[in-house]
């Protein structure tokens, strides 16, 4: 059956494409290389995207394992379209159902989207570099160094979004190097050492001239070429490199690059290259299992696993250069979110800033060290006119004592720059976090809305506003009130709140400390949400609450002037309120009322509110099952790579959109089946229902909607749990339609943007609706953007419009500083927005990196166990020097700080001198390691060897007379053996020659004569022996009768045996 496939499914591709305008067979996948999604043979075809998570899941799995000890299974046999599921797993193995995969889901798929999209950006899809085409070895490698070094240099910076981004374009172009060139077909089962690392040799590369490949024929004489060693003996043999050329590639400079002919060189090949016919005909990449696609389909698997163990090799060089703390946040790998507080510190917030203080010391002591605890800690103040400076850590203690500083002075309740502060703390926020914002004034800079609106739904980031003093004075009494409230600027906080997910709570000043309890409910490890409805209508509200056997941790939240709720469980009986009860209140105040349902059981319950006022409701659990969403593009099936890539901003209206739908901790176990993807207003209401294509089980699927809602909306996914329980998520980012669309036309990465420089990058607008003249803004959080060309664009229907962007970085900056751009595009009717980053670079690139030696050992660890190793310490002394930008960091990985570490005359940016440094342990930190890093991001890692014993004290001069008169006294020995054994032999060799003489005397020759005659008469015949013998028999019996002496035999029986002779003769 495989064969079957294998064979007539790419004949009814090339039908398909062949006779239908539009090629309309796709396949979604990130990055896909046409690989199907069946049991059958998911485990033969690896995407881009399967690879990156396989090599994901492997150093998931190890970091994990080192940090926990938790057992995390045999990885051996995942299967491609089983990674995901296997990811699940692998949180549940380590952290039970308290924490969700999410966020590292999160991380992982924005890698592989920066991955997939090499192939689809207008930029590098057709950039041979990009992918080692045409023999663009030492461009390929430079693409990898400098995005290394972009890599790192973010990282450093703790900028880990855009490390993500450039690691998924790095790692497209080393995968592709496995795919594209002849790496498999020299015989290599071992990936490129050289790729990648700076300094580092990559091998010998064909010459221009030389001939790489030969000709192909067709399967079946007329269908496609199915190659098999096409490339030429001698450039294996002799390890140059070769790859293909592509059809309609340019390089970074515009110009053609077309495969030479008359030369023999070889093609990428495949059903869309149209060089594959220029000779030599037919084509060496590996994409697929499929010879349509792939002539060296057959070498598909071998270069994948090569291209898995590559990537996996490049994530575990940023483990070392960068720490397992970066690196664990750079793959979202700590377990909670954000707590991120931005505090407005004027004079009139004296009781805010207390109560967010308490609030926050509460949050941070309760958890430390639990799988709950933030992952990082993030506050933002500002004031009239100061915003900052922002507090980024990882350091809960770091994080109190910024907080504990922070002092309510200057000002009052006038307009303060609360969106900028909002701006960077959103910038550096996890994604699926929440931002709280604390402040008694409106917004002083409204213009940033839109921009700030957009960085938290690109992020998927809620955020919440405690509003006290004038701002929130006004009350919700009643629908009028309501309508009353909603004017003036306080608008802009509610628009931003509904726009992410968050909320505006008012409350007064006595109140402030109470309702931070909410913060406490949030900022969890494995929130989810349930259900969120918006200005439900006045009176008697049952709402429906299906509870699956994943769910704990209930929280109902009911804002409105006086509401009452009631609780009732899947029986229908009413569940009383109290503290030791399932259900307890939480928060009580005349706006809000927060109560929590602990050890629900599943089923279906019903939410009962009685309310006088319109009222919203949201309800929260903590469950390791969730979802993300995405709107993304898919190409055309006239290209070498169909697939999709994430759309920038809000979809555009009157499209066909696909929506792809990733699960979060869905497997067999936990979850039966995924049904229905559902677009829900902001009351609640269910606006479209689709049905879902699953690419990968239980963990990817697609839908596509025939036209999107024009009203704003929000994603619910709905489903079944392992036990038939009714199960669904909410996403409550709303979404809204655009009929403008930006394209942004520079190749980043190839954007160097050094320390008090200037860029210009470019963009393209789309216009998808009516006649408009559309403004542009920009903004970004370190205010590197300078200027628009121009800050309009009139344009038609179906119309496009260039534009330019000017950024400056400050002098100041350092390597890896990364800003978050927001670009707007607004008309009547019409708003989109493009979120994309730009990371400051070295002038020039510094390949060489810093040296690190150990200089001085003191002490040994040999024979030490683990229950004596405290009995002995040892000392270690190292060097570290750099020669290019400088050094930036040393520091010793040890498994505990139980240690003593001196670092002298350090500091950043030191260059051409020695810097030395001690380490003090005991034994049992004895498998340290010293790390040293520069300015760019190169590194190098020493390590003492404390086995064998350490020389103490010298040798003296009588232990080598010891030595010696020991080695003589073996010598004279041996000479006297070899004398006994010697004589021995002689004595042995004299008593046998003196009885032979003896012998001789006593007649033994005549013995010695009788068995040589019988030796010879065996050769003879029988009749001739019997003759001979019967003849010699008489003459000796004769001999010795007349004679008395056996001397005398021996002369006789020599003269018989002359006559045997002669009777033979």
């Amino acid at each position: 059956m495989a064969g079957f496939v294998t064979f007539f499914l790419p004949l009814l591709l090339v039908f398909i494409l062949g006779f239908s305008p539009r090629g309309r067979c796709f396949i979604p996948m990130v990055g896909v290389s046409l690989n199907p999604t069946s049991d059958q043979d998911s485990d033969d075809n690896w995407s881009h995207g399967a690879i990156t998570r396989r090599a994901l899941l492997n150093v998931a799995a190890d970091f994990q394992s080192s940090h926990l000890g938790c057992d995390v299974g045999d990885l051996r046999d995942v299967k491609p379209d089983r990674i995901f599921q296997e990811i699940s797993r692998l949180f549940r193995r380590c952290y039970g159902q308290i924490v969700s995969a999410a966020r590292f889901y999160q991380a992982a798929l924005q890698i592989e989207t920066a991955n997939g999209c090499v192939d689809l950006n207008s930029a590098t899809k057709k950039l041979p570099s990009a992918h080692f085409d045409a023999e663009r070895f030492v461009g390929g490698n430079a693409r990898l160094l400098e995005l290394r070094t972009q890599v790192l240099t973010a990282i450093q910076q703790g900028e880990y979004e855009a490390a993500r981004v450039y690691t998924g374009q790095l790692l497209h172009t080393l995968q592709d190097f496995y795919s594209h060139s002849n790496w498999v077909e020299m015989g290599h089962a071992e990936p490129n050492a050289g790729l990648a690392v700076p300094g580092a040799d990559i091998g010998k590369v064909a010459a221009p001239d030389t001939p790489t490949c030969e000709d192909c024929s067709k399967t079946l004489g007329f269908l496609w070429y199915k190659c098999e060693d096409n490339i030429r003996a001698e450039v294996n043999r002799q390890g140059l490199l070769t790859s293909g050329y592509s059809s309609n590639q340019r390089d970074l400079d515009g110009n053609p690059v077309s495969k030479p002919e008359g030369v023999g060189k070889c093609s990428h090949g495949g059903h869309f290259d149209g060089s594959k016919d220029v000779p030599a005909a037919g084509g060496i990449n590996k994409d697929t299992k499929w010879s349509l696609f792939s002539p060296h389909s057959d070498l598909h698997n071998q270069a994948a696993q090569l291209a898995v163990k590559a990537t996996e090799a490049f994530f575990r060089s940023i483990r070392t250069a960068a720490g397992d703390a970066q690196f664990a946040n750079f793959l979202n790998l700590n377990t909670g979110s954000t707590l991120c507080f931005v505090i407005d510190t004027t004079a009139s917030m004296e009781d805010d800033i207390t109560a967010s203080k308490e609030r926050a010391i509460e949050i941070i002591s309760s958890r430390v060290g639990s799988p709950t605890a933030p992952s990082n800690f993030i506050l933002v103040p500002f004031s009239d006119p100061d915003v900052g400076p922002a507090v980024v850590t990882n350091d809960p203690e770091e994080f109190k004592a910024a907080i504990g500083l922070l002092e309510a002075e200057g000002g009052g309740d006038a307009p303060e720059y609360s969106l900028r502060a909002i701006q960077i703390a959103l910038a550096r926020s996890l994604p699926g976090s929440t931002v709280f914002v604390f402040t008694d004034a409106e917004a002083k800079d409204a213009e940033l809305v839109e921009s700030v609106t957009s960085l938290g739904i690109q992020k998927n980031i809620k955020v919440t506003f405690f509003l006290s003093g004038t701002v929130g004075r006004r009350r919700r009494r009643s629908d009028r009130a309501r309508a009353t409230r909603e004017s003036g600027d306080r608008d802009t906080y509610l628009s931003i709140a509904q726009s992410t997910g968050g909320q505006v709570l008012d409350i007064t000043k006595s109140e402030v400390f109470q309702t931070t309890k909410l913060v406490d409910l949030v900022v969890t490890s494995a929130e989810v949400n349930i259900l969120q409805i918006r200005d439900a209508p006045a009176g008697v509200g049952d709402h429906v609450i299906p509870v699956d056997l994943t769910m704990s941790d209930v929280i109902i939240q009911v804002t409105g002037q006086g509401a009452e709720l009631q609780v009732l469980d899947p029986t229908g009986v009413l569940r009383p309120t109290g503290e030791n009860a399932t259900v307890s209140v939480e928060v009580q105040l005349s706006d809000v009322l927060v109560v929590r349902m602990r050890d629900v059981t599943p089923g279906v319950w019903h939410l009962v509110v009685l309310s006088d006022v319109t009222y919203d409701l949201r309800v929260t659990a903590q469950s390791s099952v969730d979802f993300l969403y995405t709107f993304v593009d898919r190409t055309a099936n006239d290209t070498e790579h169909p697939g999709v890539c994430d759309v920038d901003g809000r979809p555009v209206s009157g499209q066909r959109p696909n929506i792809r739908v990733n699960m979060v901790g869905s497997d067999p176990s936990l979850v039966q089946n995924v049904t229905s993807l559902d677009l829900v207003s902001s009351g609640g209401n269910v606006l479209q229902v689709l049905s879902l294509q699953e690419n990968e089980a239980l963990s990817e699927y697609f839908a596509v909607s025939p036209t999107l809602p024009q009203q704003p909306f929000k994603f619910r996914v709905r489903g079944y749990d392992a036990a038939a329980n009714a199960f669904q998520r909410v996403i409550p980012t709303m979404v809204q339609t655009a009929t403008c669309r930006f394209e942004i036309t520079t190749d980043l990465t190839t954007l160097r943007l050094v320390p008090g420089g200037t860029v210009d990058m470019t963009f393209t607008l789309y216009n998808a609706g009516q006649y408009g003249v559309f403004s542009l803004s920009a903004g970004d959080d370190k205010g590197f953007v300078q200027s628009l060309a121009t800050n309009s664009l009139p344009l038609d229907a179906g119309d496009s419009g260039y534009n330019r962007m000017t950024l400056t970085a400050p002098a100041s900056a350092p390597f890896g500083t990364t800003t978050t751009v927001t670009l707007t595009a607004q008309s009547s009717g019409a708003y989109n927005f493009v979120v994309f980053r730009v990371t400051v670079l070295p002038p020039e690139q510094d390949y060489i990196p810093p040296t690190c030696e150990v200089v001085a050992m003191h002490g040994t660890c040999r024979d030490v166990g683990a229950s004596t190793c405290n009995s002995r310490a040892f000392t270690v002394t190292t060097a570290y020097r750099d020669q290019g930008y400088g050094l930036r960091a040393i520091s010793p990985r040890a498994a505990s700080d139980n240690f003593t570490w001196t670092l002298q005359d350090f500091r950043p940016g030191l260059t051409n001198q020695t810097v030395t440094a001690n380490f003090t342990a005991s034994c049992c930190l004895s498998n340290v390691e010293f790390v040293v890093s520069d300015l760019v991001g190169n590194y190098d890692v020493c390590r003492p060897d404390l086995a064998p014993p350490l020389p103490e004290r010298g040798v003296n001069t009588a232990m080598f007379v010891f030595i010696g008169l020991g080695v003589l006294l073996f010598l004279i020995l041996l000479i006297i053996l070899i004398v006994l054994f010697v004589r021995h032999r002689r004595r042995r060799k004299y008593k046998a020659q003196q009885k032979y003489r003896d012998e001789v005397k006593a007649g033994g020759a005549a013995k010695a004569l009788m068995k040589r005659e019988k030796m010879a008469a065996a050769t003879a015949t029988r009749t001739e022996v019997a003759v001979r013998s019967s003849e010699t028999r008489v003459k000796y019996q004769r001999v010795a009768m007349t004679t008395g002496t056996e001397g005398h035999r021996v002369e006789i029986s020599a003269h018989a045996h002359r006559e045997m002779r002669t009777v033979r003769t």
